[in-house]
C-alpha cells in the first residue's frame, strides 16, 4: 500500500484545507527546491503541527527505509542496527537509529541529514560561513538555544528561522508556544558539528538567561 501524501494527511487532521495544499503546490511548482512543509510554514502553519502529522502517521517510511532505498545503506545492515538499538534501548540507553548508523560510520552524516531531511520535510542549511548573533539567540532565550542545540538564523516581523541537528516535535511547540501570535518559526536542518560550532561563538552553554525556564 503507497503512502498516503502528506498533503493529504495534513488535510485529514485539519491542519490545512484544500485550497490551502492547492495554494502550497503552486508555490511548489514555482520554487522546485522547496518542501511542501516548508512552503506551508512559509504561509503561516505551525512547523510542529505539521511534523506531528507526518510523524504520527505509520505509512510515513522511517529513517532506515529512505536509507535502504537511497542506497545507503544494506537491508541486512539496518536490521543489524535495529537489533542493537532495541539491546541499548533495554539497558536505558535510547539512541536514535540514524545517529547510531553515523557513530558506527555505517552511512555518512551528510547521508543520514538528508534522510532526515526526506522524512521530516525540512530543508537542509549550510552554516559553514554562518556566524551566530547574540541578539538573535536572545530572541529565544541563550540557555534555551544551548540546550536543545539551536541556532537562531534570522527573523522577521512575521517568521523566525532557526537550525537544529535533530528535529523534536516537542521542542518545536515550546518555541511556537513563546513567540507572538503573528510570528512563525521556520525549522530548518544543519549538520551537529556546524551547529556546535555557531554555538561556540556566541557564549557558554551553561549560561542561565531563558525566557522559556
Amino acid at each position: 500500500m503507497m503512502s498516503e501524501p502528506i498533503g493529504r494527511i495534513l488535510i485529514r487532521k485539519k491542519i490545512i484545507s484544500e485550497a490551502d495544499l492547492k495554494a502550497a503546490m503552486e508555490r511548489q511548482q514555482q520554487e522546485p527546491g522547496k518542501y511542501l512543509g516548508q512552503i506551508l510554514c512559509e504561509m503561516g502553519f505551525p512547523q510542529s503541527r505539521i511534523v506531528r502529522a507526518i510523524f504520527s502517521n505509520n505509512k510515513r517510511k522511517r529513517i532506515g527505509e529512505i536509507l535502504v532505498d537511497r542506497g545507503a545503506l544494506a537491508q541486512e545492515t539496518l536490521d543489524e542496527y535495529l537489533l542493537e538499538q532495541q539491546a541499548l534501548k533495554k539497558k536505558g540507553v535510547y539512541v536514535p537509529l540514524g545517529t547510531l548508523l553515523v557513530q558506527r560510520k555505517i552511512v555518512s552524516g551528510e547521508n543520514y541529514l538528508s534522510a532526515l531531511s526526506a522524512h521530516f520535510s525540512m530543508p537542509v542549511v549550510s552554516l559553514v560561513d554562518c556566524r551566530a548573533s547574540a541578539a538573535l539567540q536572545r530572541q529565544i532565550g541563550e540557555a534555551f538555544a544551548a540546550r536543545n542545540r539551536i541556532v537562531v538564523l534570522k527573523s522577521s516581523p512575521r517568521q523566525l528561522t532557526v537550525a537544529v541537528a535533530q528535529p523534536d516535535p516537542v521542542v518545536f511547540e515550546q518555541l511556537e508556544k513563546a513567540m507572538p501570535r503573528d510570528k512563525s518559526i521556520l525549522f530548518c536542518l544543519a549538520p551537529p558539528g556546524e551547529i556546535e560550532s555557531c554555538l561556540d561563538q556566541v557564549y557558554d552553554p551553561f549560561r542561565k538567561n531563558n525566557i522559556l525556564d
